[in-house]
Formats: structure tokens, sequence, C-alpha cells
């Protein structure tokens, strides 16, 4: 049996708490956020002449429903001045405020009521102007949350045990050789040290890109409202976690593709359909930093290759795209027959790369000191995913790189196509 040592039961110990803090603080603390933002709302609609409500004013008003915050406000003879709902704003003022003027209040604070598969953060305030009363609706509805908090709890505790057995698995395979002669300890030693470094790292990189496919599919849910299939965008995330589950087992593989211990199993694969399929899943991404997207996909391309690797391998492309390129620029996605191969090419509007790092850049663990966009430790970008790509690509027998275009980058990846039927 190994024993832990103190630096590890300290970093055990640390993970389990973050999961348990996670879980229990994550729902309240978003709630506490749309509080502040309901309260907010209320200030700037005290500083308005309710009487006549001005451009500015409106579109103040406006920006809260951007905010997903909703705001009605009706005069003492119960008739509609402002709603920025879709609906009539005499709809709103009945459902809303007629037979129940006995909860307004000039001093009033946010209350947080919860109904069945949503919380709702209600204010309910009587201001008076000019002799004149008006009362004033302010609420926000919060969905989905408590799904993907009850979602991603259980995921950072299956990571945090894959990690440390994964961890451990290859540390007892080393202490196993430590019999032979001191040359060969220290040097197994060593293997064991870069082997976990490369382990918590891949497990960083990896997973945050389905979690970040979760996470833009949730704001639509929040968004969106009733006016989407919320069963399609449920269905959508379970089949998230149950990705990021099968990803955990594959982990190990990619680890020990640099040393080549086993093969890749290979067959047929449809890059088409792989393609499109990505194209679809990064659709939310795209929306939420407002990405500018242009696909020409070409049909009826087949390779001999393992659809699991090659997917993780345009995983890593198009994310390094999204992180580089700013709100409202462009990204190309394209699949093309080249001189015999199936070529995929990811293309962003961003700075470009100096021609004295385009060959540095495929090396593990690769940071560039100067680059804008240097990632940090929360967002796990352990300077592995163009190192993988090129992993890959050799297993298939295939090609990658990189060139600068005129406004911004392109990578691409070749695979030798099978010939067509």
């Amino acid at each position: 049996m190994i024993k832990l040592r103190n630096t590890e039961k300290w970093l055990l110990s640390i993970a389990v708490a973050a999961v348990i803090l996670y879980s229990f603080l994550a729902s309240p603390y978003y709630t506490f956020t749309r509080i502040k933002a309901v309260n907010r709302a209320y200030k700037e609609v005290i500083q308005m002449n309710l009487m006549n409500l001005d451009d500015e004013d409106e579109d103040v008003l406006l920006g809260d429903q951007t905010k997903r915050i909703d705001v009605i406000i009706s005069d003492e003879n119960l008739l509609p001045i402002y709603s920025n709902r879709s609906r009539d704003g005499v709809e709103q003022v009945d459902k809303y405020i007629v037979g129940k003027l006995d909860q307004f209040v000039e001093e009033p604070k946010p209350v947080v009521r919860d109904y069945e598969g949503m919380t709702v953060v209600r204010l309910k305030a009587l201001i008076e102007q000019n002799g004149k009363k008006f009362y004033v609706v302010i609420r926000t509805e919060i969905r989905g949350v408590k799904e993907m908090v009850v979602y991603t709890t259980w995921f950072m505790a299956l990571v945090v045990l894959m990690a440390y057995a994964g961890y451990y698995v290859l540390k007892r395979k080393i202490d196993e050789k430590e019999r032979s002669r001191d040359e060969e300890i220290e040097l197994r030693a060593q293997e064991l040290m870069e082997a976990q470094k490369e382990f918590v790292a891949n497990i960083s990189h990896e997973l945050k890109t389905p979690l970040a496919v979760i996470s833009g599919q949730v704001e639509m849910l929040e968004c969106m409202g009733e006016e989407i299939d919320r069963e399609y965008y449920y269905e959508s995330i379970h089949e998230e976690i149950y990705k990021m589950s099968d990803m955990v087992g594959t982990l190990l593989d990619l680890t020990i593709l640099d040393h080549r211990m086993e093969e890749m199993e290979l067959c047929e694969v449809n890059l088409t359909d792989l393609m499109e399929y990505m194209v679809l899943k990064y659709d939310a991404i795209f929306k939420k930093n407002k990405i500018k997207l242009q696909t020409q996909i070409e049909q009826g391309c087949m390779v001999n290759g393992n659809r699991m690797y090659l997917e993780e391998a345009v995983n890593n492309y198009i994310m390094n795209a999204v992180q580089h390129t700013p709100q409202g620029k462009k990204i190309g996605i394209f699949l093309e027959r080249n001189n015999g191969e199936a070529r995929i090419r990811i293309f962003n509007e961003c700075s470009r790369i100096a021609e004295e790092k385009m060959e540095a850049i495929w090396s593990s663990f690769y940071m560039d000191p100067d680059e804008k966009y240097r990632a940090d430790e929360k967002s796990g970008n352990a300077g592995l995913g163009l190192y993988l790509v090129k992993k890959i690509a050799d297993q298939h027998g295939g090609s990658c790189g990189a060139q600068n275009k005129e406004n911004g980058v392109e990578f691409w990846l070749g695979i030798p196509e099978l010939p067509q039927q």
C-alpha cells in the first residue's frame, strides 16, 4: 500500500475541500450576484424622471434587459409607463402589479423565491415623484444553475479521483524498478516526475474544452428562457459530461503517445461528418464570444484514423483560435482535398506569430513570455495543445503546421485520404 506524503495529503485535502465548497457556495453566490444586479437597476430607476422617460433613460432600461433583468413601471392609475419585456405593457402591469399593491413599499428589498426548476429575484417599489406615485417591478429569473452545479461537482470529484489514481499508478510502476542499479533508479525517478507533470497538465488542458461547451450551453438556457428547446440543451449537457468521463480514461493514452508504448487503433473515419459536428459543437461558444464564423467543408473526405484523437486535435486548434480571437473578429474552419490528403485549416484574425517562434510553439509545455493572450493557471493551459496535435498527426502518418496570413494566423492538419470508391 502506498502511503501519502504530507505534501500530497495537503494537496488532496485542498482538492476535496474545493469540490465541497463549490457544491455548497456556487449557486448561492450566483444568486447573490443577481440580487446585486436588481439593486443596481433599482438605483438607476429612482434617478429617472418617471413622468417623462427620455431616450437615454430607455437605453439604460433596455441595457438591463440584456442583463436578463425585467423592469415594469406603471403610474398610480395602473396605466403602463414602461416595460422592457417583449409582451404588451398592459398585460405586464395586470400580471405583476394589479391586485398586489399592498406588496409595494417605499424602501424595498429584493425577495428570492424558488419555483420548480427556477429561482426568481424580485423587487417591488413604490416611488413618489412630484406628488405622484409610481409602481415599479424589477425581477430576474435564474434557470439551470442548480443543475449545472450538480453536474460540475460530480465531474470535479471524478477528475480529482482519476488524477490521484493515475498519479499513483505511474508512481507504483516506477517504484517496482527501484531495486535495479543506482543509475537506473535516478533515471526512472526523472521519468516519473516528467510523466506526473504531463499527466496532470493533460487533465487540465483536455477537460477545459467540454467544460467551455457546457458553460456556453447553460448560458444559452439562461438567456433564451422558454424560447428554445430546453430538452435538447439538457441532453447535450449530459452528452458532454459522458464524454468528459470517457476522456479521463483516455488521458493515459495521450500521455504515452510520445513514448510509443502502444499503437492507437485506426479505422475508416468520415472527416466531413467530424468537421460538421465540430462546427455545431462550438456554435454556443462562437456566439458567446461574438466571433464571426466562416466555414467551407468538402464532402466525402474519408481517412484511415482514430476519430477520438482527430477530434481532440481539432478541439485544440479551435480552442486556440477562440482564445486568440478578439470579439467581433473572424474564425474560419475549412476542410479540403490537397494532393492526396484531407487538409483541415483553422484560421483566426489575430496578431501574427513571430517567424522565429513557429517551430517552438509545437514543443511540449511551451509558453511564449511575450504573448498577449498568455494563459494563467486558472485557464488550464499548460502549453500542450499544439504538441498533442503534432503527436496525433505523426501517429496518423500526416503533417501539421502554421503560417501567418495578412490579417491573422492559419493552422493546418493534413491526413492521408482514402481512395474514393
